[in-house]
């Protein structure tokens, strides 16, 4: 998502309080609907593919694609009779092919896992969504009491009147958008049945490359409080109250350490 530019909604550049009702106009403007809409939208659009959909489509586009290869494929040539006998330039054909053939396979196959990590992903997608836009309208009709405890954690501050200043409008708007925007693709993605032909991640897969499951999903929190992973794109960014204190931290924390080297 390109980055978005949300000055034209202020009546200048500097940081200052705007009636609260100001950000759900703004991301209104923005995702082009009213936000009971959009709140309609995030819960009612679902994954409707099944497994055994997506086995039917790649079976199909097995036969249609390559049809020499799922022939070879169900009518293998007659095993060599003894792995000690001596290669011939046939045998040495044949291995070849059903090595190229193992792979080529591959694209019509079923991942389980992979209609597994569409469902998880939006869930976890969903659910932030959700969280915000309550954040985003509690805000904006004016009625963040019993968000306060949220607010307070992620240090928005509303004026005596629930106003709320520009640089919160940004922190909220551009993550939400962000996410609705994620949700929608990988919806779409979900879907298309085309996907399964090259999406084929599985559990195998990720130890193999060395990736952990929790590295392949978006954070399931609003906002992580360290500093080296503020630049994460669908989570709050951190306030410069909130960076300061990371920093002062940090700055305490390496005094601590540099102290009780030099005590060693």
């Amino acid at each position: 998502m390109q980055d978005l530019n949300l000055d034209n909604y202020f009546d200048n550049r500097e940081n200052g309080f705007y009636d609260s009702k100001i950000i759900i106009t703004i991301l209104e403007d923005i995702l082009g609907k009213p936000i009971v809409s959009i709140k309609e939208d995030i819960n009612s659009k679902q994954i409707v593919v099944t497994e055994e959909q997506i086995d039917e489509y790649l079976e199909k586009k097995f036969i249609e694609e390559n049809p020499e290869l799922k022939k070879r494929i169900y009518s293998p040539k007659t095993k060599r009779i003894s792995k000690y006998a001596k290669w011939t330039v046939q045998d040495i054909e044949d291995y070849s092919q059903e090595f190229v053939d193992s792979m080529s396979v591959m694209r019509y196959c079923v991942e389980p896992y992979s209609l597994k990590y569409f469902n998880k992903y939006i869930t976890i997608v969903r659910n932030k969504v959700n969280t915000l836009l309550n954040i985003i309208e509690k805000i904006g009709v004016k009625n963040s009491q019993s968000i306060q405890d949220i607010l307070i954690d992620l240090d928005i501050t509303l004026d005596e009147s629930g106003n709320i200043s520009k640089d919160d409008i940004i922190r909220l708007i551009i993550p939400t958008v962000y996410n609705v925007n994620d949700l929608n693709t990988k919806l779409e993605r979900a879907n298309n049945l085309s996907t399964y032909l090259t999406f084929k991640m599985s559990r195998h897969s990720l130890m193999r490359d060395e990736i952990s499951e929790a590295e392949i999903y978006p954070s399931q929190s609003l906002q992580i409080k360290d500093l080296r992973y503020d630049y994460i794109q669908g989570n709050i960014r951190l306030s410069e109250n909130q960076r300061k204190q990371l920093e002062e931290e940090r700055r305490e924390s390496s005094k601590k350490f540099a102290k009780m080297f030099l005590n060693l």
